[in-house]
């Protein structure tokens, strides 16, 4: 077992190193100055001496450390990162870490609800598609979640946003991290992380369905909800890694959704750095999410060893066998 937790920390930790660097180097491609983003472009700065705006332009980017190599600057960003820093803003010259804790609350406000949306309407819908399998019900919810992972978040969140806030006027539109502006916004990105979790339980319900102990159950007179009860326990190790993967996705991927309703999170914070080129914001909230990613994926591979006796008899005959 031991050498099992040791091998994934190892994994985990490989994986994070390469992600750091993947990170790092396709930042700093993207194209854009954000010395020059700063200070304003040329065409957009009246200036009458050009010399003296490129003097600025070298000055600040030697300030900052973009004038040495890519290489020296990924060795004192990994120094940074072993002191548990971020570094600071180009700008605004704060603390990223101090910046991204402030935001963080309220997308965790936001991604809880709907996490459990999510839940909530995977089990359900997926379990009912699964026993109405080939009838109306389960054509009707496949094409309900076709549709909702087909449609864009900002289209879908715009029409609604239209309907609640001006047609109803039901809901507040404001820049603030509040309960009464929380419903919308997490309903929606529940509605749009269900579709994936609707098909996962379907498909393993189906699976579960088709095995010779609910043929059994079945033929000895169990009723039909204690079938399901235990098909859908049974099924339930896949859901627990879309639904640990969800949360990051949810955090992560509620760029969009904060960016439309004006919600004062961290993706709002780091689509606003991308806009601006702020490395040290686009290298620290990507370096948070994966290490968030890698390290729930760790977790749940953890959580698998424990719950499942089939994964520990093959711990136990090898980590070959596990792997």
């Amino acid at each position: 077992m031991y050498k099992i937790i040791l091998q994934k920390l190892l994994q985990a930790f490989i994986t994070l190193f390469c992600a750091t660097l993947v990170l790092f180097i396709l930042t700093h491609l993207a194209p854009g100055d954000p010395v020059k983003l700063r200070l304003g472009l040329p065409t957009e700065v009246a200036m009458s001496n050009t010399k003296v705006y490129e003097d600025r332009v070298n000055e600040l980017r030697s300030q900052l450390g973009l004038d040495q190599t890519i290489f020296v600057q990924y060795v004192r960003w990994v120094k940074q990162l072993l002191r548990f820093e971020l570094g600071n803003s180009i700008h605004t010259g704060r603390s990223v870490s101090s910046e991204i804790a402030a935001r963080l609350p309220a997308t965790i406000l936001l991604s809880i609800p709907a996490l459990l949306i999510q839940i909530v309407l995977g089990l359900l819908f997926g379990t009912i598609s699964a026993l109405k399998a080939g009838k109306t019900y389960d054509s009707v919810i496949r094409i309900i979640c076709v549709s909702l992972a087909s449609t864009p978040a900002f289209v879908l969140g715009l029409f609604l946003l239209w309907l609640f806030a001006v047609t109803f006027n039901v809901y507040e539109i404001s820049s603030e991290a509040s309960l009464k502006r929380m419903w919308l916004p997490s309903i929606l990105l529940g509605l749009l992380a269900a579709p994936q979790l609707i098909r996962i339980v379907r498909a393993n319900m189906l699976s579960e369905f088709g095995q010779i102990y609910v043929l059994a159950a079945l033929s000895r007179g169990f009723g039909t909800k204690r079938v399901v009860k235990h098909a859908l326990r049974n099924a339930l190790l896949p859901v627990i890694t879309v639904v640990a993967i969800s949360f990051t996705t949810l955090i992560s991927g509620a760029v969009v959704i904060e960016s439309i309703f004006s919600w004062p999170g961290i993706g709002k914070y780091a689509l606003d750095s991308v806009i601006l080129h702020d490395y040290p914001v686009i290298q620290g909230y990507a370096f948070i999410m994966v290490t968030l990613v890698i390290f729930i994926n760790l977790f749940v591979d953890l959580v698998y060893f424990l719950i499942d006796p089939r994964i520990r008899r093959k711990g136990e005959t090898g980590i070959e066998d596990y792997a």
